[in-house]
């Protein structure tokens, strides 16, 4: 089970052979998928594979939903216009709410709480949940959960983590998930 070599882009795939208790490898967490409730909703979303990385002795987890620090939860769904995460990030997009308010500036500046809080760490991985218009790495939703349409594109703060050299893998990437666990932990059975 071998990931793309670029996936997730910049990661150091060495550092996991020297990982340990001493040294643990630094992650930053989407919140909800450790279990916190902090999605939109008041829900949390929790991934067994992201949980069980976060519980490793080497794994220095720190956990962080950056909506939450700038909304409050729960709140109001958010959908990024015009554009992704990176467009937010220069000014060519917008982020409304579900109530048609403009929540640009705030998740913009929970981008920023969440960049602030992975530099303090010296985080040199995350991992977030897909399809958030703060945490999607890959895609994000247009529109409301249920309608099941997504554009290609990270959200705010993944656009702002990617900006700034952290590499991101998607909660629902799991066969990088598996394999970072299978280097970790020596009891991790891979699908």
């Amino acid at each position: 089970m071998n990931p793309h070599p670029d996936h997730p882009k910049g990661f150091e795939w060495r550092r996991l052979q020297t990982a340990s208790p001493n040294d643990p490898l630094r992650v930053l967490f989407s919140a909800c998928i450790l279990g916190n409730k902090t999605g939109w909703d008041g829900n949390a979303f929790p991934e067994p594979l992201a949980l069980r990385l976060s519980k490793l002795d080497c794994v220095q987890s720190v956990a962080f939903c950056p909506e939450d620090v700038s909304l409050g939860t729960p709140r109001p769904l958010t959908t990024i216009y015009d554009g992704h995460g990176h467009d937010v990030l220069a000014g060519k997009a917008r982020v409304l709410d579900t109530t048609l308010r403009d929540v640009t500036a705030e998740l913009i500046a929970g981008a920023q709480a969440m960049a602030h809080i992975a530099k303090k760490a010296r985080v040199e991985l995350a991992v977030l949940l897909e399809v958030s218009d703060s945490c999607g790495s890959h895609a994000i939703y247009i529109g409301h959960p249920e309608d099941k349409r997504y554009q290609q594109g990270a959200g705010v703060a993944a656009a702002l983590l990617i900006d700034e050299g952290i590499p991101i893998v998607a909660q629902r990437d799991f066969a990088t998930l598996q394999h970072i666990l299978s280097a970790l932990d020596p009891t991790f059975s891979p699908d």
